[in-house]
């Protein structure tokens, strides 16, 4: 199973995001990424479908990167991941 995982420079998100509040860049990401197969899990992590592979990682980066002018220069971390295995820690807490 494949994952990308990102951080965004609030303060260059502020000022590049067009609309009234920059907070509803993170529901443009998730609408784009749903879309290309993936799960949102939590915060900026999203999990890629079955399907899912590192190419198809590399172009979904790409699609947000052209869709949306603000996604590159606000992006301040972004990782694609291979997860082997989901270990819920719940039951150690």
């Amino acid at each position: 199973m494949y994952a990308i995982a990102f951080d965004l420079d609030t303060s260059m998100l502020k000022e590049l995001y067009s609309t009234e509040s920059w907070q509803n860049a993170y529901g443009d990401i998730k609408k784009t990424l749903e879309s290309l197969g993936f799960d949102h899990q939590q915060g900026s992590v999203y999990f890629g479908n079955e399907d899912m592979t590192a190419v198809k990682c590399v172009l979904a980066t790409q699609t947000l990167s052209k869709t949306y002018s603000w996604f590159k220069p606000s992006v301040s971390d972004i990782r694609m991941l291979r997860i082997e295995e989901l270990n819920d820690l719940s039951p150690a807490l």
